[in-house]
C-alpha cells in the first residue's frame, strides 16, 4: 500500500511507464499459436543497448516508489511477461538475452536514483524555485514529452509541422499568462523575459530535431515573439485562481492539434467504415517508425486528461469522485475520433488505440490531483 503523497504520484508514473514498454513491445498485437515455443540467446549491440535504456525509468521510479531494494527482479519480472507473450506473436522473438538487459536496465536505473537521491532533496525552497505551486506549471513539464514524441514522428509527413506549431502555441498561452500573474505590471523586459522562457522550453521539448534545425529555431522564434506580444496584452490577473481563464484559451488549440494528430496528418481519403482490433494491418509492422504516432497519440491524450481534471481544479474535489466525469469526457471524446477516423482510408479505426487513448487520459487526470497533493504536503512541511 503506498501511504505518502510521493509514493502514490512515483507508482503512477511508474504504471504509465509500464504500459509504454508493453505498447512498444507487444506491438502489432496479433496473437497466434506458435508452431515451437523457444527463445532466441542472439541480440545486436543496438537492441541491447536499447533495452537497457528501456528499463531505466523502471528502475529510478520503483526506488522512488517503493524505497527497498530489489528493482533488477521487477524489470527481470515484467521482461519475462513480454516475452512469453512475445512467444505467441508471429512478428516478435522472444529473447532471454532481452529479459537480462531489460532486467539490468532496472537494476542500473535504480542504482542512478540512489546517486540522484544523495545529492538533491526536494525541499520547500526548490519547489518554489520549480514554480511547482503555481497552477499550470505541471501542464508546461507535462507538454514536453509529448514535445519530444512529436518531433520524433515528424518522418511520417512533413506537413506534420502544423502539429509541432499548435504544441509550441499551447506553449505561449500557457507562459504568457503565468508571467502576467507572477508580475504585478508587465514591461517589455518582463515580456522578454517571458518569451525567452517559451523558447527555452520549446528547444528542451524539441531536442530530437537539432540535425534539422532551421524549421526548429523558426518555430521557436515565433513561440518568442508571440509569448511576448501575449504578455504586454492588457488584462488583469488579480484572482489567485486564475488557470479556468488560461484553459478557455487553451483548450481549443489543444482539442485542434489532438483533431489534426488523430484524423488529418498524413491526410487521407474518406471512404466506407472499418475498424481492426491493433494498430495496423500488416503482421510484421514492429519498427519505432510506425510506433512514434501511437505513443504520441497516448501522450496527447493524457495531457487532454490533465487539462480535464485541472479545468475542475476550483472545485477541490478528490480523485475518487472525478475521475467518472473525466472517464466520460475522455470515452466520448475518443469514440467520436475513432468513429471518424473509420472513414478513413488506410488503418482506420483501432479498439487498441481507444482503450490506450482513455487509460492516457485517466492517468493524466491522476497526474494532477497527486501532484497537487504532493506539493501541498511539501509545502506544508
Amino acid at each position: 500500500m503506498l501511504k505518502t503523497t510521493g509514493a502514490r504520484l512515483y507508482g503512477t508514473f511508474l504504471g504509465y511507464m509500464t504500459l509504454i514498454i508493453l505498447l512498444l513491445t507487444l506491438n502489432p498485437f496479433y496473437l497466434g499459436l506458435a508452431d515451437r515455443i523457444s527463445f532466441t540467446f542472439h541480440s545486436s549491440l543496438g537492441n541491447l543497448v536499447a533495452n537497457i535504456l528501456l528499463f531505466l525509468p523502471v528502475g529510478f521510479l520503483y526506488r522512488l516508489t517503493i524505497k527497498r531494494r530489489g528493482a533488477f527482479w521487477v524489470g527481470a519480472g515484467i521482461s519475462l511477461i513480454i516475452e512469453t507473450v512475445q512467444l505467441f506473436i508471429p512478428a516478435r522473438t522472444a529473447s532471454l538475452v532481452d529479459i537480462l538487459a531489460n532486467a539490468s536496465g532496472a537494476g542500473l536505473g535504480a542504482i542512478l536514483h540512489d546517486l540522484v537521491s544523495a545529492r538533491i532533496v526536494i525541499t520547500q525552497g526548490m519547489v518554489g524555485r520549480l514554480r511547482l505551486e503555481t497552477p499550470l506549471m505541471g501542464l508546461i513539464y507535462l507538454l514536453v514529452p509529448l514535445l519530444w514524441i512529436d518531433v520524433l514522428a515528424l518522418h511520417e509527413a512533413s506537413n506534420r509541422w502544423i502539429l509541432t506549431l499548435l504544441l509550441g502555441i499551447c506553449g505561449t498561452i500557457i507562459f504568457s499568462d503565468l508571467f502576467r500573474h507572477w508580475w504585478e505590471s508587465i514591461s517589455f523586459r518582463v515580456a522578454g523575459y517571458a518569451g525567452l522562457a517559451a523558447g527555452i522550453w520549446f528547444l528542451i521539448g524539441a531536442g530530437p530535431t537539432f540535425l534539422r534545425p532551421f524549421p526548429i529555431l523558426t518555430i521557436t522564434f515565433g513561440v518568442m515573439l508571440l509569448t511576448a506580444v501575449l504578455a504586454v496584452l492588457p488584462g488583469s490577473f488579480r484572482d489567485r485562481r486564475f488557470e479556468r481563464n488560461t484553459l478557455k484559451r487553451l483548450l481549443p488549440v489543444f482539442a485542434l492539434y489532438v483533431f489534426l494528430l488523430t484524423l488529418a496528418l498524413p491526410f487521407r481519403p474518406f471512404g466506407t467504415w472499418h475498424a481492426m482490433f491493433g494498430f495496423t494491418t500488416r503482421v510484421g509492422d514492429t519498427s519505432l517508425q510506425s510506433l512514434y504516432p501511437r505513443v504520441e497519440h497516448l501522450a496527447a491524450f493524457t495531457v487532454l486528461g490533465y487539462l480535464i481534471a485541472e479545468w475542475r481544479g476550483r472545485l477541490e474535489l478528490p480523485l475518487r469522485q472525478d475521475m467518472p466525469r473525466l472517464f466520460l469526457v475522455a470515452t466520448g471524446f475518443a469514440i467520436v475520433l475513432e468513429v471518424l477516423s473509420g472513414f478513413q482510408s488506410g488503418r482506420g479505426a483501432s479498439l487498441i488505440r481507444l482503450v490506450l487513448a482513455v487509460a492516457g487520459a485517466l492517468f493524466g487526470g491522476t497526474i494532477y490531483h497527486m501532484s497537487r497533493a504532493h506539493i501541498r504536503f511539501l509545502l506544508g512541511r
